[in-house]
């Protein structure tokens, strides 16, 4: 009999084994939403409720055919921590973190954070008709702003989330019943978004102050636009470009205000560089540069927000095209300007031991070809190099002569 017993115990678990698990996963529907900066208004940390998406996802039982199961039975789990050293948060702390009560599921369901709140009592599947989930929202824990007063200064002063880390985190749970204990995690999604305030927009080159347009004359007709700014998510950059007429503008500002050359439609007033914080003047469809004017530019950086989009605007900067038809015969006008550059950086004596009538580059001309490090490059990238010099961010260690 007791080897009967074994036997028959034996089989039974190893039909129960057979039989299919109920699994339901996170399917990203989009997933997590980035945006640079994050206004309070958007949220209520009373009851976790939002009208913007911060997360989508579907629940779905991996096998999709919920026929195979008498029943199929979930709970989610949402939770949002914070950790910023500026704010004197040095420990991951949660914000708010919320749990549902078990729920069943007779087809996948959509879920987002603007569907989940404390206030939130039913949602409805995919099937069709759709049906409606009764559900029971309980928050399992939320922060005490009063206990960290540099960040609710910060919510106070600014209305956004502070610089930090912000992980969000969604679990799921599954299982063939009702009973939270018969209920075990079954999928899980966490992200982490850097929240960092962009305070920069730096423009690099060509060009540089109004006042100083000796040291920014350009030479190609098409110039590389750079600017410099923290990277942050969904970010976008513009630029525009106008003509300088000393005449009719009293200032950059009121320059870049008056008709642009870019874009050429004034109806945009910004024309796209992309993600990118670089831009090379086009080839077609804008107005040429002209040699011998003057020209200022300006980038623009729009950010997303859970408001819409932020946009803040860099300095202007003002640079010359070089007009290579005028060729003064004689004293320091009639030099090439790479050799005016060089003399201004080297000084007087240094110059003319190398260039005057005993240097060995008496007579040079640097007409031709440029190469940095075996890479050949235009004028104007010779230009860059010799302004890092005047400007002490780059220094010379020697020279020689082949």
């Amino acid at each position: 009999m007791r080897k009967k017993l074994i036997r028959y115990t034996g089989s039974l678990l190893f039909l129960v084994s057979l039989l299919p698990a109920q699994y339901v996963k996170l399917v990203p529907d989009p997933g997590f939403v980035p945006y640079a900066t994050y206004y309070m208004s958007s949220i209520d940390l009373s009851t976790g409720a939002s009208d913007v998406q911060f997360f989508g996802f579907r629940l779905a039982e991996k096998s999709g055919n919920y026929k195979n199961f008498k029943e199929v039975w979930a709970s989610l789990e949402f939770e949002v921590s914070l950790l910023s050293r500026s704010l004197a948060v040095t420990e991951p702390t949660t914000v708010i973190k919320m749990q549902t009560a078990p729920f069943q599921m007779k087809a996948d369901v959509r879920i987002s954070n603007t569907l989940l709140s404390l206030q939130t009592t039913s949602l409805f599947d995919m099937a069709v008709p759709p049906n409606e989930i009764p559900l029971s929202v309980r928050s399992f824990e939320s922060i005490d702003i009063g206990k960290f007063e540099d960040l609710l200064s910060a919510v106070v002063t600014t209305g956004k989330l502070s610089d930090g880390n912000y992980t969000f985190r969604v679990l799921v749970r599954s299982g063939p019943s009702s009973d939270e204990g018969s209920l075990i995690v079954s999928d899980e999604v966490i992200e982490t978004i850097i929240v960092t305030t962009p305070t920069s927009l730096n423009l690099l080159a060509p060009g540089g102050a109004l006042a100083d347009t000796s040291q920014n004359v350009i030479f190609s007709s098409y110039p590389i636009f750079q600017w410099e700014t923290e990277p942050c998510p969904g970010c976008e950059s513009f630029i525009r470009v106008a003509k300088f007429d000393s005449e009719s503008h009293s200032s950059p500002e009121e320059a870049i205000g008056d008709v642009t050359i870019l874009p050429m439609d004034q109806t945009k007033g910004w024309e796209p560089a992309g993600l990118a914080t670089n831009f090379q003047y086009p080839l077609s469809d804008a107005i040429d540069l002209e040699p011998g004017e003057m020209y200022v530019w300006q980038a623009q950086k729009k950010l997303p927000t859970t408001e819409g989009n932020d946009a803040f605007t860099s300095p202007i900067f003002a640079f010359k095209l070089a007009d290579l038809t005028e060729t003064p015969t004689t004293g320091f006008d009639a030099m090439h300007p790479v050799l005016q550059q060089l003399m201004e950086l080297m000084g007087e004596g240094q110059f003319n031991a190398y260039f005057g009538p005993e240097g060995d580059l008496n007579g040079f001309d640097p007409a031709g070809t440029y190469v940095i490090d075996d890479m050949e490059v235009s004028v104007d990238e010779i230009f860059k190099v010799l302004r890092q010099f005047s400007e002490g961010s780059s220094s010379i260690i020697s020279i020689s002569v082949q």
